[in-house]
């Protein structure tokens, strides 16, 4: 039989469908149109791009990723009834009560497993983060990154971010995992009511983090799409370059090879 291929295809911002072990699963839905203003607590909130997919073009789900619901960048309107319709959602300890029935906190290092028959089982442990400089938590909430791993190592170890900027929290995830993709969330989200804070990882800070992460595949997600990015994709790709670390900047609706975890 032949193996499904292992892909990531970037919608737009923070949304990502991932074809892992014979899973789909989608990242932190957002499939409201360009053009869409929202306040989000204290700061104005505004979408610069279309999704790639629109949710009736959606493959089947095996489960939804929630990096946090407080944000509408992270979860806008119509990516709340995506998820409302999944069969399994994985999210923050905070936000399960939020989405209903069908999701499932996580607390930092737990895991849960996909498994059905004829299948290779999927692990998705919830990886500490932290949505800011420390003393920030107070004001953009709990929220939580995804390690996507399988026991028999026939899939990339895949580490999605969410927005953090918390690198000591990768250093630790790379002391207990193989981390062969790294979808990282780029742009320094940054608002002028919070002064020079940002709130996502900076072009520097992703270097660092890869680093840290021991040398995978940089993916960039949620770097594009919304108004609020303080870096663009010029700006980043300059900084990896002087650094003289690979960055995959993906065509948004386009499928990306993940690389075999013995090659990369």
């Amino acid at each position: 039989m032949t193996r499904a291929a292992n892909t990531v295809t970037v919608l737009g911002g923070p949304t990502a469908l991932i074809h892992l072990a014979g899973w789909t699963l989608l990242t932190d839905p957002t499939f409201d149109a360009a053009g869409t203003e929202y306040q989000d607590g204290p700061v104005p909130v505004r979408k610069t791009a279309d999704p790639a997919l629109k949710p009736a073009q959606l493959p089947a789900l095996d489960a939804v990723l929630v990096s946090h619901t407080g944000h509408l960048d992270n979860l806008d309107i119509a990516g709340r009834t995506v998820a409302s319709a999944a069969s399994q959602v994985f999210t923050t300890v905070a936000g399960a009560p939020e989405l209903g029935g069908a999701a499932v906190g996580l607390e930092p290092w737990q895991t849960r497993t996909l498994s059905k028959p004829g299948r290779t089982p999927l692990n998705i442990t919830a990886v500490p983060a932290r949505h800011g400089p420390a003393g920030t938590e107070d004001i953009t909430g709990p929220v939580t990154g995804f390690l996507l791993h399988t026991d028999d190592g026939s899939a990339p170890t895949v580490y999605v971010s969410g927005d953090t900027v918390d690198l000591d929290a990768m250093s630790a995830l790379a002391g207990r995992y193989r981390i062969d993709v790294a979808l990282l969330h780029l742009g320094a989200a940054g608002f002028e009511a919070f002064g020079d804070i940002r709130l996502s990882l900076t072009a520097d800070q992703a270097v660092e983090a890869r680093r840290l992460l021991g040398d995978p595949l940089v993916v960039a997600v949620h770097a594009e799409g919304w108004a609020h990015y303080t870096e663009d994709r010029g700006h980043v790709q300059q900084v990896f370059d002087a650094a003289g670390a690979p960055l995959h900047w993906p065509t948004p609706g386009r499928p990306v090879p993940l690389p075999d975890q013995h090659t990369r």
